[in-house]
Parts: structure tokens; sequence; C-alpha cells
């Protein structure tokens, strides 16, 4: 089987689209894992509302800014 030049092009233009797409898909979906995990792990301090981050996995964390002893709050599930 031969290919004509206009059918190389196309393909290879059809190809690198699909590489794009798929590229472009794959970028969105680790973006958003990354954004629910984020959320999973802020929290909102209950005496001077500072919102900040801990990985740990301790019920009770303690806020950076004021010292006080913050409750984490379970949200359901995200997504």
């Amino acid at each position: 089987m031969e290919l004509t030049l206009t059918e190389f092009v196309c393909l290879a233009l059809g190809g690198s689209l699909a590489l794009v797409l798929f590229a472009a898909l794959l970028s969105r979906f680790f973006h958003s894992r990354g954004e629910r995990h984020a959320l999973a792990r802020r929290v909102i301090c209950r005496l001077c509302l500072h919102a900040f981050e801990d990985s740990s996995l301790s019920p009770i964390v303690t806020c950076p800014a004021c010292r006080a002893s913050t409750e984490r709050r379970h949200r359901g599930n995200l997504g």
C-alpha cells in the first residue's frame, strides 16, 4: 500500500491532534486529582478562621497562626 503525500500529511496531523487531546485530558485529570487531595487536607481554624493544609491523619490539629486545637471536619465523598 502506497501513501500519497496528502494522505501522509492528513495522518500526521490527525495523529498529532489525537496526541495533544490525550495529553490535555491526562493533564486535566491529574490537576483535578491534586485539587481534590489538597481540599481533603485543608483545615480552617475554629478560632481565628485561618485556612491551612495538614497532611497528618490526626483528628485534632494545631493551628499554625494562633496555636488553637482544631477538630478536623470530615467531608463526604469529594468526587
